[in-house]
């Protein structure tokens, strides 16, 4: 890639990042709006094309995009947050009934860390919902502006 390319990556990646800061969870609604609008446009073509059977399955995808989008969101976010607990509880088990000869107390606690934060987690993702989506953009938005950043002085710094 060149330095022009790369810069303009990197002044979108920026742009993004902004982007997900300022409008927080409201990106996640525009996201599902575009999707199922598209979901939609793309179907009513396939229909056009004779290909009746997709198109109106795209399209029925679209609408309910459009209608549930919300809902299905949630639903994944608590399942996401029960298989993050199982998996944090099963290990926590497994590195706690572990036999560990010679071992330092801090390396212990250490491997605790990672399902401890897991558990933590998944309960902050079964109870929020919603807000646990705004935190993940808002932090998703602060990644790319960081990312963006770096990729401007990286640009501006070669040949």
């Amino acid at each position: 890639m060149n330095k022009t390319s790369r810069l303009i990556s990197a002044l979108m990646t920026l742009a993004l990042g902004i982007l997900f800061v300022v409008l927080k969870a409201e990106v996640i609604g525009v996201a599902l709006t575009v999707l199922g609008v598209l979901l939609i446009v793309v179907g009513v073509l396939d229909v056009i094309r004779k290909a009746v059977t997709s198109g109106v399955i795209k399209a029925a995808l679209g609408v309910a995009v459009l209608v549930i989008g919300w809902l299905l969101i949630d639903i994944a976010v608590k399942i996401l947050g029960i298989v993050l607990l199982v998996y944090g509880v099963l290990e926590l088990i497994k590195r706690l009934t572990a036999k560990k000869k010679g071992v330092k107390l801090w390396t212990v606690v250490l491997g605790l860390i990672e399902p401890v934060l897991c558990i933590v987690a998944s309960v902050f993702l079964i109870t929020s919902g919603g807000s646990a989506l705004g935190v993940a953009v808002l932090v998703s938005g602060v990644v790319f502006m960081v990312e963006g950043i770096l990729g401007i002085i990286a640009a501006l710094g070669t040949k």
